[in-house]
């Protein structure tokens, strides 16, 4: 009988937590779903995919940093298949080798060459992760990267790119 009673509890003390658990995620989506109309006055889950492209390249432009990396995030939820995500993470990539933040542009190349290793985009993705790596100070890590896209990708003008870059690094 006492095992019986500690069983039980246990499973309603089980089940409690589970129950907070689930409220506090939705709780949580539904406050961020909050946020962005607040933030921009939309809601993020009745804008299409064209649409919210065309902010998140608009937010890239002005270096809107907080309102593109808001709009990233939903779209990359949202649509993580669509014929624009390479481009996404590139801008993203961009926007944080422009703002000097090299690890986080890495960060997202590599998104791109991984993920994305048929797009438009990995051939420059893999030329600027290489790039971040020499301003970064981390030269055996460029030449590694700008050295294996000129092996991969003869021709292309990256990889000219690439062979200039590693000229002036000698």
């Amino acid at each position: 009988m006492k095992q019986y009673f500690i069983l039980t509890v246990t499973f309603v003390l089980s089940l409690s937590a589970v129950e907070t658990f689930a409220a506090k995620k939705v709780k949580d989506s539904l406050s961020k779903d909050a946020l962005m109309i607040e933030l921009t006055g939309k809601d993020p889950s009745k804008i299409d995919e064209t649409t919210l492209y065309a902010e998140i390249f608009n937010a890239y432009r002005t270096n809107n940093e907080i309102g593109f990396k808001s709009r990233m995030q939903t779209f990359m939820t949202r649509f993580p298949t669509s014929a624009y995500a390479d481009n996404v993470l590139y801008m993203a990539g961009r926007m944080a080798f422009s703002n000097k933040n090299y690890a986080e542009a890495i960060k997202y190349y590599q998104k791109v060459i991984t993920q994305y290793p048929r797009s438009n985009k990995a051939v420059a993705a893999k030329f600027a992760k290489g790039i971040a790596y020499k301003q970064m100070n981390l030269a055996p890590q460029a030449k590694g990267v700008l050295a294996d896209l000129r092996k991969k990708y003869p021709g292309s003008p990256e990889a000219f790119r690439a062979e200039n870059e590693l000229k002036l690094m000698r």
